[in-house]
C-alpha cells in the first residue's frame, strides 16, 4: 500500500474498545485482538453476542494499540473499518439464526468470515476517499491479513516480541502465543478463553469442502490428498458448496519446467501440426495376429465343431444301441478313430488356447503402460511377460483377461477325458462302440466354458484402441526402441545388482506410473517421439507403497536419505553378482531331482514291462469291474485310459515350462559369449514369442540347437497324454478272463518318448554358465535394467524408428554380409564408469572408442 499520500491533518477522536478493557494489573495498552469482532456494534459501542471464531487457529501476537490520548487514525479503524450493518439488524441475529437452524459450527465460521471480508462495493462507508483507495489496492481480495502481519513485524520488539514501553513488555505474564496461517492466508486471533467457552455446546464439525468438477483430461484426478485440493485438471466449477464459488480455494499456477514431457495422441498431434505430418507417425494400436478377430474366430469355430461332435455322439448313443460295431482288434484304424483321434483334436484346441493365453501375458504389460490412468500403469513394469507354467494357473489383468486364462488351464483336463470318451458295450450279443454319457457331457460343459471365455477375450481385444505398440515386441531389439528415448534411465543405474524382483521393485518405486506412447515437450517446443517415459511433473505420481511391510525390505534412516535407496548388494563380489542367477530348470538341485526321478521311473517301467513274468504284451488283470454299466461307463476302461493320459499330461506341461524358460534366456546366453553374437542370434531372437514349431525353425536357422531340440521335444511330448490315453483296453480272453491289453505300437512310442525326455533333462547340465545372469529377465523392469545403459541408449540404431524395417535398416541388417554386420555383447563396456553389465556393441580393438562430453570436460579419455 502507498502511505505517502496520507492526509496527516485529519484526526478523529479515539473510540474505546469496550470488549477488551485494559487490565488493571498490566499498564500495557495492548489489545487482545487486532481484527475487530464483526459481531460488535461499533456505532453504539455495545458488546454483542460473539461470533464463532476458527477453533483450529492458535493465538497470535498482537501489536500494541495506541493510548487513549492518541487518535486511532492509523490503527485498526483506519485499515479495518467497522462492518457496515444497518442499525435495525441486531448483531445477535446471525448467531441465533445458525443455532436455530442447527447449522454446523464450520458453516457459522465461514459466514462470519464472509461478513468480515467485504468487497469494494461496501467501502463507501469509509471516512474519506484516501481510505477507500487504500482498501481496494487489490480489488476482490482481502489484503488486511497481510497488512496486519506487516504492522506486527514492524512494531515487534526483537527481545520480547512486542513494541511499546519497557514496563508493559517486562510485565507480560503470559507467553507470546504463536501465529498460525489460516486457510485463506490470514492471521487470526481467536477470542478470549472465557468467550470460547460459550460455544462449547456447539457441534464441532469440520467445514464442508466444496466438490471440484474436473474437465476431462488424459490425466484424470487420482487419489485426492485430504489436505490439499486435488486440482490435476481444469476445474469447471464447484458443486454443493455452501459458499460462493469465488471463495473456493484455487490451485496456484505451476511453472512448467524445461524437462517436463506431456503425453500425446494422434488427435493432439494433428492439432499441433498438420494432419498430413501427423499421419507420418504410425498409430499405436498394433496387435499380434493371434489376438485379432480372425484368430479368435478359428478357436470359436473349433469349439463349436467339437461341441457338435460330442453332443451328436452322446445323443446318438443314448437313443440308439451304440454307434458302430467293434471289429475286435486294437490295432486297426477303427481303434485309432475312437481311442486316439479325440485326444489329437482336443490337443489342437488346447495348444491354440495356450498360444492365445501366452500372447495375452506378453501384451498386457504394454497395454497397461499405454493407459491414461496411473492406477492401471502401476506395477505393469513388474508383471510377468510369460506364464511360468500351465501346470498351475497364473491369473493376471481384469476379469476379461484372467477368465480366459483360467479356462485355458481348466481345459487341460480335456485330454484325459477325451481318452475315456468311448468304450464298447454289448448290444444283442455284438460289441459296439458307444459314448460314455458322463464324460461326454462333462466335455460339453468344458468346451462351452472355453467358447464363452473366447468370446469374452475377443470382445476385450476388439475394443482395445490403444496398445502403445508400433509393432509386435517379440525381441530385445523391440524393447530397446521403447527405452532409447526414455527420460527414466537414471533410475535403472545400479539395478543390475538386485537379486530379486522385490528389491528391484523397491529400487524402481519411482517408476510406478511410467507411460508408453508418444511424447512432446510440455513447454511447447516442437518435436514428437515414441518412448517409455514419465512426464516428470510429479502430478501423476502415486504414493509409495509400504515396501518394508509388503516385501520385507529393511529401510534404515541415515540423515536425509534412507539406506534403502542405496544398493546393499554392491559390496558383493562382481563375479558373484554377474553369475548369481540361473533359470530354475538349470539349477543343480532341481535338475538333479528331475534327472534322478526320471531315471528311477523309467527303469522301473522297463523292468516291469519286459520281465517274462510281467511282460506287458500278455496283459494284466484290471482289479476293477470291466463290464460297462449305466451310461456305457466301465470302471476299468475309464481308469486305465484316464490315469495314463493324466500322467502324460503332467510330464508334457512340466517339460513345456522347461522349454519356455530356455527360449526366454537363449538370447542372453548368446550375448554372454566372449565375442558376442550377431543381431539375428541375440537382439532379434524371438523364441519366447514363437509358436511351438516356429521356434524350432528359427532356432535351427541361428544355430541354437539346444533351443531347437527342446522346442521340438516339447511339441512331440504332447503325444504322451494322447497315446497314453488310448494305450490300454479291456478285452476278454477265450477262457472268459478279462484282462487289460496294450496297443504295442503306442506303447513302444511312449517308451521312446520317455527315453528322449530323460536325455533332454540330462542335456541341461553342460553349457549352463552362458545362461547365468545377475537376475531374472521375465518382466520389463528386469529386462530394461540391462538395456538402460549409456552405450545402448546413445546408439543411433534405435533412434526414431517408426517401423521395424527402419530399425533393421539402421542396425545394418538389410545390407552387407553377416561378417560385416555389428555384433552385440552382454558385459561391461570399456568406458563404463559404474562397472555394471549391460547390452552394448561389441567393439574391436582397432575401433575408436566414442568420447563423451563428460570425458572432454575432464580433459582426457577415461580408459577404465
Amino acid at each position: 500500500m502507498n502511505f505517502h499520500n496520507l492526509n496527516f491533518d485529519y484526526v478523529e477522536q479515539h473510540r474505546a474498545n469496550p470488549q477488551y478493557p485494559a487490565s488493571p494489573s498490566s499498564p500495557s495498552n495492548h489489545s487482545d485482538a487486532i481484527l475487530r469482532d464483526p459481531n460488535l456494534d461499533y456505532a453504539s459501542s455495545r458488546p454483542a453476542s460473539p461470533s464463532p471464531q476458527p477453533t483450529v487457529i492458535p493465538w497470535a501476537p498482537t501489536p500494541p494499540s495506541p493510548s487513549d490520548s492518541t487518535p486511532e487514525f492509523y490503527g485498526p479503524d483506519r485499515l479495518f473499518p467497522p462492518t457496515l450493518i444497518p442499525p435495525s439488524v441486531p448483531r445477535e441475529s446471525t448467531y441465533q439464526r445458525f443455532r436455530a437452524q442447527n447449522i454446523p459450527f464450520g458453516t457459522m465460521e465461514r459466514e462470519a468470515d464472509m461478513e468480515g471480508q467485504m468487497n469494494a462495493d461496501m467501502l463507501t462507508g469509509f471516512r474519506d476517499e484516501l481510505v477507500r483507495e487504500a482498501g481496494v489496492v487489490t480489488p476482490g481480495v482481502d489484503d488486511s491479513p497481510y497488512i496486519h502481519y506487516a504492522i506486527e513485524a514492524l512494531t515487534r520488539d526483537r527481545d520480547t516480541g512486542y513494541s511499546g514501553n519497557d514496563s508493559s513488555s517486562s510485565n507480560a505474564a503470559t507467553p507470546i502465543p504463536p501465529v498460525l496461517l489460516s486457510r485463506d492466508m490470514g492471521y487470526y486471533h481467536p477470542p478470549r478463553v472465557q468467550e470460547q467457552r460459550q460455544y462449547a455446546p456447539l457441534p464441532m464439525q469440520p467445514p464442508i469442502l466444496p466438490t471440484p468438477v474436473y474437465r476431462h483430461d488424459d490425466r484424470a484426478p487420482e487419489q485426492p490428498d485430504p489436505f490439499e485440493w486435488p486440482f490435476s485438471g481444469e476445474p469447471l466449477g464447484l458443486q454443493g458448496s455452501p459458499v460462493p464459488s469465488s471463495w473456493a480455494p484455487r490451485p496456484k499456477p505451476k511453472t512448467i519446467q524445461p524437462h517436463e514431457w506431456r503425453p500425446m495422441n494422434r488427435d493432439a498431434m494433428a492439432d499441433s501440426i498438420s494432419q498430413e505430418k501427423a499421419s507420418g507417425y504410425p498409430p499405436l494400436h498394433f496387435l499380434p495376429w493371434i489376438l485379432r478377430p480372425a484368430s479368435f474366430t478359428i478357436l470359436m469355430v473349433s469349439c463349436l465343431a467339437m461341441l457338435a461332435a460330442l453332443m451328436y455322439c452322446a445323443v446318438h448313443s443314448q437313443l440308439n444301441p451304440g454307434l458302430v460295431p467293434f471289429t475286435g482288434s486294437i490295432y486297426g484304424s477303427q481303434y485309432f478313430v475312437f481311442r486316439m483321434l479325440p485326444q489329437l483334436l482336443a490337443a489342437f484346441i488346447l495348444i491354440y488356447a495356450q498360444c492365445i493365453a501366452t500372447s495375452m501375458f506378453r501384451i498386457v504389460p504394454f497395454l497397461r503402460l499405454a493407459s491414461n490412468q496411473a492406477q492401471i500403469r502401476d506395477g505393469a513394469l513388474f508383471q510377468d511377460l510369460y506364464p511360468k507354467s500351465f501346470l498351475w494357473p497364473r491369473l493376471i489383468g481384469t476379469r476379461k483377461i484372467w477368465v480366459p486364462i483360467l479356462v485355458t488351464w481348466l481345459i487341460n483336463i480335456t485330454l484325459p477325458l477325451q481318452s475315456s470318451l468311448f468304450t464298447v458295450i454289448l448290444v444283442d450279443g455284438v460289441w459296439t462302440w458307444a459314448a460314455v454319457q458322463g464324460v461326454a457331457w462333462t466335455l460339453v460343459a468344458l468346451y462351452v466354458a472355453l467358447l464363452v471365455a473366447t468370446v469374452i477375450a475377443a470382445s476385450f481385444w476388439l475394443g482395445v484402441r490403444n496398445t502403445g505398440l508400433l509393432w509386435d515386441p517379440r525381441s530385445l531389439a523391440d524393447i530397446i526402441t521403447m527405452v532409447s528415448e526414455t527420460n527414466t534411465a537414471v533410475d535403472y543405474q545400479g539395478t543390475q545388482r538386485t537379486g530379486t524382483r522385490d528389491r528391484l521393485r523397491f529400487a524402481l518405486r519411482r517408476r510406478r506410473s511410467d507411460r508408453l506412447g508418444y511424447w512432446a515437450w510440455k513447454d511447447g517446443r516442437s518435436g514428437f517421439w515414441y518412448a517409455l517415459g514419465n512426464s516428470m511433473d510429479h502430478e501423476n505420481s502415486l504414493p509409495f507403497p509400504d515396501i518394508q511391510a509388503k516385501h520385507g525390505v529393511k529401510i534404515e534412516k541415515d540423515g536425509d536419505f534412507t539406506l534403502g535407496d542405496r544398493d546393499v548388494e554392491a559390496a558383493g563380489s562382481q563375479h558373484h553378482i554377474r553369475y548369481r542367477y540361473l533359470p530354475w530348470c538349470m539349477r543343480n538341485n532341481q535338475l538333479l531331482y528331475l534327472v534322478v526321478t526320471a531315471f528311477i521311473l523309467l527303469l522301473a517301467l522297463f523292468v516291469v514291462s519286459f520281465l517274462p513274468s510281467t511282460h506287458i504284451s500278455t496283459g494284466f488283470l484290471p482289479w476293477l469291474l470291466a463290464a460297462p454299466g449305466q451310461g456305457a461307463f466301465s470302471a476299468a476302461d475309464f481308469l486305465y485310459s484316464f490315469l495314463p493320459s493324466l500322467v502324460g499330461l503332467i510330464l508334457w506341461l512340466l517339460f513345456q515350462a522347461v522349454d519356455l524358460s530356455i527360449r526366454v534366456h537363449q538370447p542372453w546366453a548368446a550375448l554372454s559369449g566372449t565375442r558376442g553374437a550377431r543381431a539375428e542370434e541375440s537382439l532379434l531372437a524371438d523364441y519366447a514369442a514363437c509358436l511351438p514349431i516356429q521356434s524350432t525353425i528359427h532356432a535351427a536357422k541361428n544355430g541354437h540347437w539346444r533351443v531347437a531340440v527342446t522346442s521340438l521335444l516339447s511339441t512331440l511330448f504332447l503325444l504322451l497324454p494322447v497315446l497314453g490315453g488310448g494305450m490300454f483296453m479291456a478285452l476278454t480272453r477265450p477262457g472268459g478272463e478279462v484282462r487289460m491289453y496294450p496297443n504295442m505300437p503306442a506303447f513302444a512310442i511312449i517308451l521312446a518318448l520317455l527315453v528322449l525326455y530323460f536325455l533332454a533333462l540330462v542335456g541341461m547340465f553342460p553349457g549352463r554358465k552362458a545362461f547365468r545372469l545377475p537376475h531374472a529377465v521375465t518382466c520389463l523392469a528386469e529386462i530394461i535394467s540391462f538395456l538402460a545403459n549409456e552405450d545402448l541408449l546413445t546408439d543411433l540404431a534405435f533412434k526414431q524408428c517408426r517401423t521395424k524395417e527402419d530399425m533393421l535398416l539402421k542396425m545394418g541388417l538389410l545390407h552387407g554380409t553377416p561378417e560385416t554386420q555389428p555384433r552385440w555383447i552382454f558385459g561391461v563396456g570399456p568406458a563404463s564408469a559404474d562397472g555394471m553389465p549391460g547390452v552394448r556393441r561389441a567393439r574391436r580393438f582397432t575401433e575408436k572408442r566414442p568420447i563423451r562430453k563428460s570425458q572432454i570436460r575432464r580433459g582426457g579419455r577415461n580408459m577404465a
